[in-house]
């Protein structure tokens, strides 16, 4: 508090004017006086409390009062010399109204000339007016000593009965005029403008000439009535004042409030609710904004915790959004190093591989956490890379398309002739018209990409009908529709993968069959340790792990098939 009160007396020591702070001083000079009061009483108390006896108490200040009371002394000296100033200012200009009330006293003497001495008096008006302040002391019997000067020269001077007569009437219309204007006053919105008008025209109404005597009670009636009326208006609205900032003072604490909720909320925000919590902490500091002044002590206490707990909650989104930054960082560098293998990536024309990979690269970029503000930036530079390779790849293919529309004349022409067929009743020939019918399809090379699944799924169900209707085992008939179905999948949409998929099938058929035949192997182990002579339950292992082992082989030799056509393709070693 002391620190408080020292920078306020350091600002008041480079105010150009000690007076106009003097006020102020005094008010935190009763606030240290009660500060030290209170600090020596503590003192003194501890000091008796510890067995010392109070007159021989003696209380040192601190550095922080030294500096106080220096301060204080400096302020005071320099109002000393701004009041010694003033009062030598204010004695000079006493010395020159005196002058020229004595001036006036003396013209109203004058008799022979009434133009040179109405004009003299108007100069002497003008001198008047143009003469600073008075000590506030003197200035009433001053200017009740002009105004009877004033008063006595327009009575004194021979004017002549019409002059008189003419000047008296025209002071009235000047005063009834300037008593409208001070009624007026009761209107005026701006209060500081009333106080500078009722000043105004207080020194207007005495600077103006007698008027006829039957009229001069009731004007000065009206004057003083007038007065009353605009400094009640003064009154009431200072006192209104006083009210108004109880009241702002009331909603300030109640903002403070606020803000304290709001903190409190910040607590467990995320990044949007921090967003959120500080558009509510700008409303809030745009109606403190509008809320006028409080009482002096209490605006100064309020404001110092309006600054503390607005300066809390910006320091803990400071800390929350560095974490986040320091995260966002490392989410950035994971996309723009998934950009960097998407640009490598968008110049191949390896179609069928590259396409993969990049498909690869978006799971992955799926895979990591929004980039905040860099997200939008950052994806539409890895979808420009991957969009470059697709649409090549597009237009590669529509190239290819154009020129596999003959070919798909030709298959037309082989669905059309297959569909026709019917079977005979040798075997051997309807096997060689089918194997014969789907290397001729094999051979007519690609179709559109629009129209392959159609020609080949209709190609390939009506070859699976032909086969059923075949009299054949069935054996042999599986045999002959699983190579049709490699032959679909070889020519379907991604052959790789499709046949990779059923690779992969068959081997973990075959994993979990010889799971199966270890544990088969473990129980018939357990049988021939604990048992004698035929044992019917070991025979059931027995068979079961025999038709286990069949299964396997089918399983290989179907796999040995897929693996055949996936070699037509690539190299075998990136599929075992």
């Amino acid at each position: 508090m002391k620190t408080v009160i020292i920078t306020k007396l350091e600002e008041m020591l480079q105010q150009p004017e000690a007076s106009a702070v003097a006020h102020q001083m005094r008010t935190l000079q009763k606030e240290y006086q009660k500060l030290w009061t209170a600090e020596f009483e503590t003192a003194k108390q501890e000091f008796v409390e510890e067995g010392g006896k109070a007159k021989e108490f003696e209380y040192a200040k601190s550095v922080e009062d030294l500096k106080i009371s220096e301060l204080i002394d400096k302020i005071e000296k320099k109002k000393k010399e701004e009041d010694a100033r003033l009062a030598i200012e204010q004695g000079k200009n006493l010395v020159i109204r005196q002058e020229i009330i004595s001036k006036i006293n003396d013209l109203s003497q004058v008799s022979d000339n009434i133009g040179a001495a109405i004009k003299k008096l108007v100069e002497l008006q003008g001198q008047w007016k143009a003469t600073g302040a008075v000590s506030p002391h003197k200035y009433k019997e001053n200017q009740a000593e002009y105004s009877k000067a004033i008063e006595e020269f327009n009575y004194k001077l021979s004017l002549s009965k019409q002059l008189q007569e003419h000047d008296l009437k025209r002071n009235y219309e000047l005063k009834t005029e300037l008593l409208e204007k001070i009624k007026a006053i009761k209107d005026q919105t701006n209060i500081k403008e009333a106080e500078r008008l009722i000043k105004i025209y207080r020194n207007d109404w005495e600077e103006i000439g007698p008027v006829p005597n039957d009229k001069w009670d009731e004007l000065k009636g009206g004057f003083r009535g007038a007065l009353e009326e605009a400094y009640s208006k003064l009154k009431a609205h200072y006192n209104s004042v006083e009210e108004e900032k109880e009241a702002n003072f009331t909603q300030k604490k109640a903002l403070l409030e606020k803000i304290k909720e709001i903190i409190t909320k910040s607590e467990t925000a995320s990044g949007p609710i921090w967003n959120n919590l500080t558009n509510e902490l700008v409303t809030l500091q745009a109606e403190w904004k509008g809320i006028g002044r409080a009482n002096a002590k209490d605006n100064d206490k309020a404001w110092a915790e309006f600054r503390e707990l607005c300066d809390q909650f910006f320091d803990k989104k400071k800390l929350f959004f560095n974490a986040v930054h320091e995260k966002m960082s490392v989410i950035k560098g994971q996309k723009q190093e998934l950009i960097g293998k998407a640009n490598a990536l968008k110049q191949s024309n390896d179609w069928q591989k590259t396409g993969l990979a990049l498909i690869k690269l978006q799971d992955a970029w799926k895979k990591i956490p929004h980039a905040g503000g860099d997200e939008t930036k950052l994806f539409n530079q890895f979808r420009a890379a991957c969009n470059h390779f697709f649409d090549a790849k597009k237009a590669h293919f529509e190239a290819i398309d154009a020129s596999f529309e003959n070919n798909l004349t030709h298959k037309e022409d082989l669905l059309k002739k297959i569909n026709e067929f019917n079977l005979s009743e040798n075997t051997s020939e309807n096997h060689a018209a089918l194997k014969q019918f789907a290397t001729d399809w094999n051979n007519v090379g690609m179709v559109p990409m629009k129209d392959k699944k159609r020609v080949n799924d209709a190609f390939y169900n009506r070859l699976d009908e032909l086969y059923d209707k075949m009299s054949v085992t069935n054996a042999e008939k599986f045999i002959m529709q699983f190579k049709t179905k490699l032959e679909r999948l070889s020519n379907g949409e991604n052959p790789e993968i499709a046949l990779k998929k059923e690779a992969d099938y068959f081997k973990k058929q075959i994993d979990e069959i010889n799971a199966r035949i270890k544990t088969y192997d473990n129980n018939l182990g357990f049988f021939k340790t604990s048992s004698k002579g035929v044992n019917p339950f070991m025979k059931e292992i027995e068979d079961k792990i025999n038709a286990e082992k069949q299964k396997i082989t089918d399983f290989n030799e179907k796999r040995k098939m897929v693996v055949a056509e996936l070699n037509k393709l690539k190299p075998a070693e990136e599929i075992a």
